[in-house]
């Protein structure tokens, strides 16, 4: 039996891209360990635009009941190419959220362990 790719990297751009994707400011976090007490800092770059699709409570439908939201405010699903990782901070609607946990998603499976990664699957947490 043959292995059936369901997603692929070009499908979810196409979807971002062209239907379903937004455009926000994505601020890339790196970590820097203090001189002086050791405790690591951290660095926040320039915001770059990227695009995603972000998932969060609504009036339609309550994700957080379905169990998407259960370790965060909110989701978000944005192209490999753009390296969202934890840390990093988020612009939504003027309000700054951190990916506290972030996963690649492969778009096929096999046998091999070998698989494509077609999107990352980011829990964010609103800044206070």
């Amino acid at each position: 039996m043959a292995l059936q790719k369901w997603l692929t990297v070009n499908d979810f751009n196409q979807i971002l891209d062209n239907y379903a994707g937004r455009t926000i400011p994505h601020i890339s976090v790196s970590t820097s360990p203090s001189n002086i007490t050791g405790e690591e800092t951290l660095i926040e770059s320039a915001p770059v635009n990227i695009k995603c699709y972000i998932l969060k409570q609504n009036q339609n439908w309550n994700y957080k009941e379905s169990g998407f939201l259960e370790k965060g405010d909110a989701v978000a699903l944005t192209k490999i190419a753009d390296t969202v990782k934890v840390n990093d901070i988020i612009i939504i609607r003027n309000q700054k959220v951190r990916v506290k946990e972030s996963y690649d998603v492969p778009g096929e499976f096999d046998s091999s362990g070998i698989s494509t990664y077609v999107y990352t699957f980011c829990n964010l947490f609103l800044i206070e």
